[in-house]
């Protein structure tokens, strides 16, 4: 019975090493996507589509001004 569960015990953390391994291999793979990413063309993008939703929603749906506020492109 004692064998048994050593076995079992070992069995875990060797699972749970590996799957922290894994984990970690992960993480790295996920930060040089992102580093890797045009951020800025992205932001500039959203940030366009922002003012034209705004724009259609008050002047074409609401017919009304489209209200003051700072431009999210210089944001950016």
């Amino acid at each position: 019975m004692k064998g048994k569960m050593k076995r079992l015990i070992e069995n875990l953390v060797n699972r749970l090493d590996s799957l922290e391994t894994e984990n970690q291999e992960l993480k790295d793979r996920l930060d040089g996507i992102e580093s890797s990413l045009p951020k800025e063309e992205f932001f500039k993008a959203c940030a366009i589509g922002h003012e034209q939703l705004w724009s259609v929603v008050f002047n074409d749906i609401l017919k009304q001004d489209v209200p003051s506020g700072e431009n999210l492109e210089n944001l950016i």
